[in-house]
């Protein structure tokens, strides 16, 4: 073929490689820019709940058992204090998650700061609910690789963990929701599964005194003011 006539298509061909770079290259730009406005829509809008509350089914899939072990119970997440959660079927056993420190409760309101929190696991299980319910996309892009994916008003966000004393502990954990969050499951080193459902959550400004209480371990003056 003549070169004359070859030279202009190898031209266009580069040039076609080239202009169809460029709009990959743009393309991956505007679905980026569309996933990340997203993101920050889901998390100014958990930035902005103060005091939300409702119910939560836990089931935990344990090898060597044929069946799951079931929990049932109440929750409450106050951002100024942190995320208490209360399993009352098929026993009671309550907790309240702060950034420092957890403290256990008893059935009549009594409690104490636990010395030890039981299994990394729980403990993992703990600090990733307490801050996505705070919002603190910060501390779990530092502990997690995440991966987000967006269907219509519903959102996933898997969690694979960094550290490796929790790889060792914690194959994954997976988040989902719509505008609140919606369920967890963690999947431990050894294949058994955590998965938590949280369900009628009814947002309010404060808690009432008596919600107040389970976030004060001594004194209980900080209450007073809630009705």
């Amino acid at each position: 073929m003549n070169s004359r006539i070859v030279e202009p298509i190898k031209n266009m061909i580069v040039f076609l490689k080239m202009i169809a770079l460029l709009l990959g290259s743009l393309l991956c730009s505007v679905a980026f820019a569309d996933n990340q406005a997203k993101i920050d829509k889901v998390i100014t809008h958990l930035n902005g709940i103060n005091f939300i509350q409702g119910q939560f089914i836990q089931q935990k899939k344990l090898a060597g058992l044929a069946y799951p072990l079931k929990a049932e119970g109440h929750f409450m997440f106050w951002k100024i204090r942190g995320l208490y959660l209360a399993t009352e079927k098929p026993f009671f056993n309550a907790m309240t998650i702060t950034g420092n420190a957890m403290i256990n409760w008893q059935a009549d309101g009594t409690g104490n700061v636990a010395q030890e929190q039981s299994g990394i696991i729980q403990r993992e299980i703990n600090k990733t609910l307490l801050a996505f319910f705070s919002a603190d996309i910060a501390l779990i892009q530092q502990r997690f690789s995440t991966e987000w994916i967006f269907e219509k008003e519903n959102w996933q966000l898997t969690l694979i963990p960094k550290l490796d004393i929790i790889q060792k502990n914690m194959r994954s954990a997976v988040i989902h929701g719509n505008e609140n969050l919606q369920g967890l499951t963690v999947v431990a080193g050894n294949g058994d599964a955590t998965t938590i459902e949280f369900t009628s959550q009814k947002e309010s400004a404060a808690p009432t005194a008596a919600e107040c209480h389970w976030f004060y371990l001594q004194s209980q003056e900080p209450c007073v003011a809630f009705k």
